[in-house]
């Protein structure tokens, strides 16, 4: 148990020996001075819990003493009872004046002395208790920027904490007319109600809770969470309202903060999709009241995606920042620009009286892409797919103006190049078939609802079949058919075709494998692959596995790839290499429809190529059409300096039969010789050798 330390001041040797046989314990440690001079010294060495302390001493007197130890920090509190014979009443008052705690007069009865001394240093603790507890809610509201505040209804005194003083720049803590004092320190606009919530609470009592913003001198706003009740009134004595106030302006700007981040695009810092919805709900009631339009514009960048794949995604974040600087820079205050997502923005013309106003923007969003982009010394250019829907021609609310917008713009899109497209009632039945084309296609691959027909490839001399092409169809019972001309750009876009392909491609080599041992058995199969394929993981090793899984030698299996595959890419290491692993396994790759896209004979050379596909399009009106005479001339010729067959496709006459022969086109595929027709029927075609008859 820690002792309690006494300093004992007094010249008088038996006081002081008295002092110590009273105290004689294991609880207290008795420090002795004989002079005031001595007292204080060792006060400020030992910092006692109490001092006993007489009046009349040499060099420095008690009251003297008393003065100086209360001055110091550490005595600021401590207990100092003072013992002399002198029992004036101006003694008396002028020690209590300097602070001194109690008063002995000698002589002392030393038999209640020790059950004073406990008295005095209990009293002491429990006061040292209360100040830390004080200074420890002191110090949690200060943290909490927190304080107290009374308001008296009958003589309207207003009592603040000191940290509600400090948090308003106030020197005083009470204040007459208090709640005109009060509500003059609060923001204008809040004063009557802030009024009126106070007269409620003085009648009725009902707590309240509420925010307010109150003005500092400095002119700043400091928000405030206000609470406050009506205490109990007893005795009749006067109402009064007690409560709390707390700083919350950080919370408050954290809450901007929060808002602002959920309702804007952390890169563009534009409205996000969230807050144009909420802000194209607004323009739509306006234009109601007042007659007006609304025009929504959604747009998607092209070749945005070139740029991220070839200078990488800084650059592109930065060039999106640019696109939303200009975008910002054609429109009113009152339109809004955001950013949906990825390369995708969306503008709301806002109050618009007259349609005319739109072509007018449009030209001017549009030369926005007429000057280049300047990032990191790189010289960019881009463009733009534009769909746009009006209210209330287009959407009668927000969901089915963006849905008509997205339409448009997807109509745009598909036209490859900068476009700007309105929608119509038509774009939506389109839309909705695409949909549902989309829908069944998935079905039936999961169901294998679909069949490979085989049209065959013929040799221009001796007209017998040296191959031919698998072609996929999409039979549907009784329902209307769907031409691959309207299924595979479906399944391309979203990316059905890999499996659509894989289901080809192993339905062919097993047709190959069930053509063994038969009329069919020196055939081989050409079929299509997209692009899609060719860029997806694993492609090779599919392939491989189904000509080991049928054992089927691979020069029997074709495949056709469009031209666009010749075009210079960021993946053409990709699907050159993906090319001659299929080749180096015997596979023979050939060019479809050559003639009608992006034509690179550097690529010719460098790709593992073995066939060259004329299209239908140069067929068609030979051989009186000279320009496609010149043209298809050239293609053979082209072919044959470079080692490679030539496949003439879409041949339907005689006349064309001829021509293309007498060209030296070393085979011939096309209705003139049969249309596609079933793996039987090609049983059929090689036994009757009716091709050749």
């Amino acid at each position: 148990m820690n002792k309690k330390s006494i300093l004992v001041i007094d010249d008088d040797e038996m006081t002081r020996l008295l002092i110590n046989q009273v105290l004689a314990s294991d609880i207290y440690h008795i420090i002795e001075a004989k002079d005031g001079s001595e007292g204080v010294f060792l006060f400020n060495k030992y910092n006692p819990d109490l001092v006993l302390l007489d009046v009349e001493l040499p060099k420095l007197n008690g009251f003297e003493v008393c003065q100086l130890i209360r001055s110091s920090e550490q005595g600021e509190r401590v207990p100092i009872i003072m013992i002399t014979g002198m029992d004036d009443t101006k003694s008396i008052e002028n020690a209590y004046s300097l602070g001194a705690t109690d008063f002995m007069i000698k002589p002392i009865n030393w038999s209640l002395f020790g059950h004073h001394l406990r008295y005095i240093l209990r009293n002491s603790n429990y006061y040292k208790s209360l100040k830390k507890s004080e200074s420890r809610l002191e110090y949690a509201q200060k943290i909490a920027r927190l304080g107290y505040w009374e308001l008296e209804a009958d003589n309207g005194y207003l009592l603040l904490s000191k940290q509600l003083a400090d948090m308003f720049s106030l020197s005083s803590f009470k204040f007459e007319n208090g709640q005109d004092f009060f509500l003059h320190l609060i923001h204008q606009s809040e004063r009557l109600y802030i009024q009126n919530i106070l007269l409620q609470a003085f009648e009725d009592g009902k707590p309240f809770n509420l925010d307010i913003r109150i003005k500092l001198p400095s002119n700043d706003l400091l928000h405030l969470k206000l609470q406050g009740k009506r205490l109990k009134n007893t005795n009749g004595s006067t109402s009064v309202i007690s409560g709390i106030m707390q700083d919350i302006s950080e919370l408050k700007e954290s809450q901007k903060r929060l808002v602002h981040v959920a309702h804007h695009d952390a890169l563009t810092n534009l409205p996000n999709r969230v807050l144009f919805t909420q802000r194209l709900e607004r323009s739509i009631q306006r234009a109601d009241r007042f007659e007006s339009k609304v025009a929504l514009l959604f747009i998607d960048l092209n070749r945005f995606k070139q740029v991220n794949d070839s200078l990488g995604h800084e650059v592109g974040d930065l060039l999106l920042q640019e696109v939303a600087t200009r975008f910002s820079s054609v429109t009113r205050k009152s339109d809004i620009v955001a950013r949906f997502g990825g390369d995708e923005f969306a503008i709301l013309l806002d109050s618009i009286k007259n349609l005319d106003q739109i072509p007018s923007f449009i030209e001017n969003f549009q030369t926005l892409f007429n000057q280049p982009f300047f990032i990191n010394d790189e010289i960019i250019y881009i463009g733009s797919s534009v769909g746009i829907s009006i209210y209330p021609d287009n959407g009668r609310d927000c969901s089915e103006l963006l849905r008509n917008a997205d339409t448009a713009m997807y109509q745009a899109k598909k036209s490859e190049q900068d476009n700007v497209y309105f929608y119509s009632s038509e774009l939506t039945e389109n839309t909705i078939k695409r949909w549902s084309v989309e829908n069944q296609l998935r079905e039936s691959l999961e169901n294998n609802d679909f069949i490979l027909l085989y049209q065959p490839k013929v040799c221009s001399k001796t007209h017998s079949i040296v191959g031919v092409e698998a072609l996929i169809r999409w039979p549907r019972g009784n329902e209307t058919p769907i031409y691959p001309s309207e299924f595979i750009p479906i399944a391309e876009e979203t990316g059905l075709i890999i499996a659509l392909g894989k289901w080809v491609i192993e339905q062919a080599i097993e047709q190959l494998s069930l053509w063994k041992d038969s009329v069919c058995q020196e055939l081989s199969i050409a079929v299509n692959v997209s692009s899609r394929q060719l860029y997806s993981e694993g492609f090779t090793e599919f392939v491989i596995g189904a000509l080991e899984k049928f054992n089927i030698p691979a020069c029997k299996l074709e495949m056709e790839i469009t031209e666009e595959h010749l075009a210079p890419t960021n993946q053409e290491k990709t699907i050159k290499e993906t090319l001659q692993t299929l080749t180096d396994i015997g596979i023979k790759i050939s060019i479809d429809d050559f003639g009608t896209g992006y034509s690179s004979l550097s690529q010719l050379k460098i790709l593992p190529i073995s066939v060259l596909k004329i299209d239908k399009s140069f067929i068609d009106n030979i051989p009186d059409n000279k320009q496609n005479v010149a043209i298809i001339k050239s293609i053979i010729s082209l072919a044959k300096n470079l080692n490679l067959k030539v496949v003439a496709e879409g041949v339907e006459t005689i006349e064309q039969l001829i021509c293309l022969r007498e060209y030296d086109c070393e085979i011939i595929q096309g209705y003139y010789f049969s249309k596609p027709v079933s793996d039987c029927e090609i049983k059929e075609l090689l036994i009757s050798n009716s091709l050749s008859n």
